[in-house]
């Protein structure tokens, strides 16, 4: 990678994740190298969607909460 010009630190580790998943589980996926994990809301009404991504990201202390 490095003999490509590219830097393997600027590379981003993605996961999967339940929008009701427990603190505990996103400090094994940081354990594991994660750097970003995607949330899917429950709901089909926009709203509730709004409100659930809203919850776990406050729950998370996440930016722009």
């Amino acid at each position: 990678m490095r003999r490509d010009g590219r830097d393997p630190a600027a590379l981003e580790y993605t996961r999967w994740g339940s929008i009701d998943m427990s603190a505990e589980r996103v400090r094994t996926f940081a354990a594991q190298g994660v750097t970003r994990i995607v949330v899917s809301p429950t709901s089909a009404e926009p709203d509730q969607q709004r409100a659930e991504l809203a919850a776990f990201a406050e729950r998370f202390a996440l930016p722009g909460t």
